[in-house]
């Protein structure tokens, strides 16, 4: 059915309304404000409608809202969400084992033990001894020399206990307790005996006094040798025994040997005297 195409042609319609349709669109014209309210209604153009004020930033703002969320999903989906980036500094590797098996733990290293320090023999020398030369002796006390009944002039020197004369004597003002005399012997010398006469044994030839009874006589001394072995000799005090007293010491290979009072037996004169000193290598 087509519409209406000309002012004043009645439109085409199916032939048994044709009559009725006609008549009333004859009667339409007649009326003029009618047909031109239908004319209007029927050709009446739709104008846009406005516009709210705020629809356009409201849609530029969700279009940037929009923008910044899809750069930020993008960032997160492009970096490591296991590790942290930072610029100049390399994250350290740690190196992880395969499954099942385990970092084996380094064992230390065991210490070598110290080889142990061979001590010195403790058991005196019984074998067979013979008398050493005797290269030196020095004492840490010496009294000044002293004048005889007959007037004649006597020296105490440390020497004099390694002369072979009992009448001579080495000797020191006092008790004497913590001197010290040292012996001097040939290198590697095999010690296997010691002794000494521990007072001083003369007789004065003009006035007949002893001496060895007047001065003071050792009692307890201590022997030391060069490998640290250390012997304690007791000797006996009596005023009438004057030979030389001598005691077996461990075999040792020495060149030197100490002698220190440890006590004494007190006389009428305050002087104590070593008459003889003695060393036996072992054979």
């Amino acid at each position: 059915m087509s519409g209406i195409d000309e002012p004043g042609t009645p439109p085409e319609v199916p032939q048994e309304y044709a009559d009725v349709y006609r008549d009333a669109y004859e009667r339409a014209l007649a009326d003029g404000d009618l047909a031109d309210e239908l004319m209007a209604t029927s050709v009446v153009e739709r104008e846009p409608a406005e516009r709210p004020a705020w629809l356009v930033p409201a849609a530029i703002g969700g279009a940037l809202v929009l923008v910044l969320c899809a750069f930020v999903l993008g960032k997160m989906l492009s970096s490591d969400d296991t590790s942290t980036d930072t610029v100049g500094v390399t994250a350290p590797t740690t190196k992880v084992p395969p499954t099942g098996q385990t970092t084996p733990t380094k064992k230390p290293t065991p210490s070598k033990k110290p080889s142990p320090t061979k001590k010195p023999s403790t058991k005196a020398w019984t074998g067979a001894v013979t008398p050493v030369a005797i290269n030196a002796v020095t004492a840490t006390c010496t009294s000044a020399p002293g004048v005889d009944s007959a007037g004649k002039t006597v020296d105490y020197e440390a020497a004099n206990t390694v002369d072979g004369d009992p009448s001579t004597a080495w000797r020191c003002d006092g008790e004497a307790t913590g001197t010290k005399l040292t012996i001097t012997l040939p290198a590697d010398t095999q010690v296997g005996q010691v002794g000494l006469i521990p007072g001083y044994a003369k007789t004065d030839a003009k006035s007949g006094a002893d001496r060895y009874a007047e001065n003071n006589r050792i009692t307890k001394v201590r022997w030391t040798l060069a490998d640290g072995t250390v012997i304690e000799q007791k000797l006996d005090p009596s005023k009438t025994d004057r030979k030389i007293q001598l005691m077996r010491v461990p075999r040792t290979a020495t060149g030197e040997v100490t002698l220190e009072i440890l006590a004494v037996d007190r006389g009428s004169r305050n002087t104590t005297a070593i008459s003889e000193l003695q060393v036996f290598a072992a054979e």
